[in-house]
């Protein structure tokens, strides 16, 4: 998934929200040669990866990238607490069968701490 905008704010109003850099602060940012950067001013635009690379040291920029890292946050705690449901669910029928009785399987169905390897749940004696 992409997270690069389609379009991109004019030139001047990325230059305005990072602080109005000289040109020269701007194109070592950019690795280019600051008469680069005055082409650019003078035509009002900059080539579309110059304008992304702004982009993402914009507050626009920054609230794409905290807008995924919240979201993601939200997605995956929504995950634990689905799997914290299921654990329980689970640990809920292992204590139905425990409950219910032996039932001879070669793996005893037991969430039962074995204490030894001699005295631990019928399978292990």
């Amino acid at each position: 998934m992409f997270l690069a905008p389609r379009q991109l704010p004019p030139l001047e109003a990325l230059l305005h929200d990072v602080g109005q850099p000289t040109p020269a602060a701007l194109g070592r940012l950019l690795g280019v040669h600051e008469r680069t950067v005055f082409h650019w001013l003078a035509k009002g635009e900059a080539p579309r990866p110059a304008g992304l690379a702004l982009f993402w040291e914009t507050s626009w920029g920054r609230s794409v990238v905290e807008a995924q890292a919240v979201n993601g946050e939200r997605w995956a705690r929504g995950q634990v607490h689905a799997l914290e449901r299921e654990n329980a669910t689970l640990e809920a029928r292992v204590a139905y069968l425990e409950r219910v009785g032996q039932f001879g399987a070669a793996n005893a169905p037991t969430l039962a701490p074995v204490t030894s390897w001699r005295s631990g749940p019928a399978g292990f004696a």
